[in-house]
């Protein structure tokens, strides 16, 4: 059996409402610039303080398809589409309880985090 990668992404809440976009859309778009995602990948979307949501990467597309929850003028460039999988409002998904895994706090997230086995595994078993 082929294992997919498993990846932690900051969702920066003042530039999009990826929340809104999970709700109406099932999913959100993620610039593909930087991410090495592949089509099958697990992205856990960490956002106010926890990680809320478990995606997996769908597609690549050649434009945002999330515009209308950006706060801000939304950047135009290629995407993943990040399908929803599971939304989680779960204590031991906040960053008090992440901390027991090695993560260092929302600001760690600057860049993707893939390398902690450890931490996405129980992030993963908790979506369980």
């Amino acid at each position: 059996m082929e294992r997919y990668n498993k990846w932690l992404v900051l969702g920066n809440s003042n530039k999009c409402n990826h929340t809104n976009s999970f709700h109406n859309n099932g999913f959100i778009s993620w610039v593909q610039k930087s991410y090495p995602f592949q089509i099958g990948d697990i992205v856990f979307v960490y956002v106010k303080g926890a990680v809320r949501f478990k995606t997996v990467v769908e597609a690549l597309i050649d434009y945002r398809q999330d515009c209308e929850y950006w706060i801000e003028k939304a950047p135009q460039h290629p995407t993943f589409r990040l399908k929803l999988i599971k939304e989680l409002d779960d204590d031991k998904l906040k960053e008090v309880n992440l901390a027991k895994y090695g993560f260092k706090g929302g600001r760690s997230l600057r860049h993707y985090i893939h390398k902690n086995v450890k931490l996405l595994d129980y992030i993963d078993n908790v979506f369980i």
